[in-house]
């Protein structure tokens, strides 16, 4: 299957709503907690729904960070946008998303690049609002002045890590009445005394 890049757009300056302006250094466009989107709490459970309409699925496996829905949709093979959805408090749902090699993979592990815009295109049906927090801040932006463009290039090779783990598994199997045995003696040795 052909592998494809794909262009993330990040904040690069913004101006928050105090009038404070911030330049997002090229060390922090990696950094997942930097920004989230806001909407009504009351909205988890339809934006939810909307994005499964739009060929979102349960992300598993996945790291449980607190989320009430953790959602990935594939972009272009063999990227995959991943939406984990909060339940905020302050009457405000709260998500965080990026982009990843579908978690298929081990290379999943591995590249990682958040995203601002993505998500919004999703549920925009249910929450028209476009509202980004600057998490260091605790402040919404009020406007995005500029933005850098990432383009993520996929590794050459992806591994798909089930074969391995189920191959790793059955060889195990083989193995584990001899451990088991070896484990048998080494207990009898040190308790004989």
């Amino acid at each position: 299957m052909d592998m494809h890049n794909v262009t993330v757009n990040f904040p690069k300056n913004i101006v928050l709503e105090d009038g404070r302006n911030i330049h997002i250094e090229t060390d922090k466009i990696s950094d997942e907690s930097l920004f989230s989107l806001l909407f009504p709490e009351k909205s988890t459970d339809r934006i939810a729904i909307n994005l499964i309409k739009n060929g979102f699925h349960d992300a598993t496996p996945s790291f449980f960070k607190g989320e009430k829905y953790s959602m990935a949709r594939e972009l272009t093979f063999p990227w995959e946008l991943h939406i984990r959805l909060f339940n905020y408090g302050k009457q405000y749902g709260k998500m965080f998303a990026h982009v990843e090699i579908s978690r298929k993979y081990f290379e999943h592990l591995f590249i990682i690049q958040p995203s601002v815009f993505d998500p919004f295109e999703f549920y925009k049906g249910i929450y028209k609002k476009f509202i980004v927090m600057h998490e260091p801040s605790g402040k919404t932006v009020k406007e995005f002045r500029s933005n850098y463009k990432v383009t993520l290039i996929p590794p050459e090779d992806l591994i798909e890590w089930m074969p391995v783990v189920l191959n790793l598994y059955n060889n195990f199997s083989v193995y584990k009445d001899k451990i088991r045995e070896i484990i048998d003696v080494i207990d009898y040795e040190l308790h004989r005394r």
